[in-house]
């Protein structure tokens, strides 16, 4: 390999979207894919707050799930740019299954043999009538590397979702998926991951320093 080559970076900056109704509840709700809800106005803060912490990264390429709240906040990062938001289906939030529309309590009381099976092992017990974080690890890795191949020594920003970030977080980590719940992701926190030298990195994860319109926290931090 020669120096040059050696040289070539790639940076991704993994981005959750905005607020949306459902996560500043209390208790917050899960909506996974199946809840397509826009954006609230601390939400719209948030993409507004992220987008102009990165207007001075010459970003190549803006990608985003396809769900509304993802494109909402993709849209203000791509204010003043020209640059048209690509959507990667791929990369949509996991499917909670039966538990869409309910909170921690709710599922803890009325389906306590599932909610123990899924803090125990989401990699393997998931969202009843959804997906695992196994499932969901399995189409998200592969779609952000394809987009580290498209963009070679280039900035890219990617809005997608919770399960989705922590997914990859964990692969780049190499941790058990099992241990997923101990990352936290907030409302357009910034995960940055960087290719260099045909290695693909974590260099930070959930930065919010940027952000003056934080999304109150619980004690599980399961904001979907």
């Amino acid at each position: 390999m020669s120096a040059d080559s050696a040289k070539i970076t790639t940076w991704m900056y993994l981005i959750r979207h905005g607020a949306t109704a459902n996560n500043i509840s209390r208790p917050p709700v899960l909506q996974g894919c199946g809840i397509n809800g826009p954006l609230v106005d601390i939400g719209l803060r948030q993409a507004e707050e992220t987008a102009a912490f990165l207007a001075k990264i010459p970003l190549a390429a803006i990608y985003s799930s396809p769900l509304l709240r993802a494109m909402q906040t993709a849209e203000k990062i791509a204010d003043g740019r020209q640059l048209t938001i690509q959507p990667a289906e791929l990369l949509q939030e996991v499917n909670v299954g039966r538990w869409e529309g309910k909170d921690w309590g709710w599922i803890e009381a009325n389906d306590p043999t599932g909610y123990q099976l899924h803090h125990t092992s989401p990699a393997e017990h998931g969202y009843p009538e959804g997906e695992n974080l196994t499932q969901v690890q399995a189409r998200v890795v592969p779609q952000l590397e394809q987009i580290l191949d498209a963009h070679v020594q280039q900035h890219v920003a990617v809005v997608a979702h919770n399960v989705v970030i922590r997914s990859m977080i964990a692969h780049l980590l190499e941790l058990p998926l099992d241990r997923v719940g101990h990352i936290h992701h907030d409302n357009c926190g910034i995960t940055l991951v960087r290719r260099r030298n045909g290695k693909t990195r974590l260099i930070s994860a959930n930065s919010i320093f940027h952000l003056t319109s934080e999304t109150p926290r619980t004690h599980s931090g399961e904001t979907y």
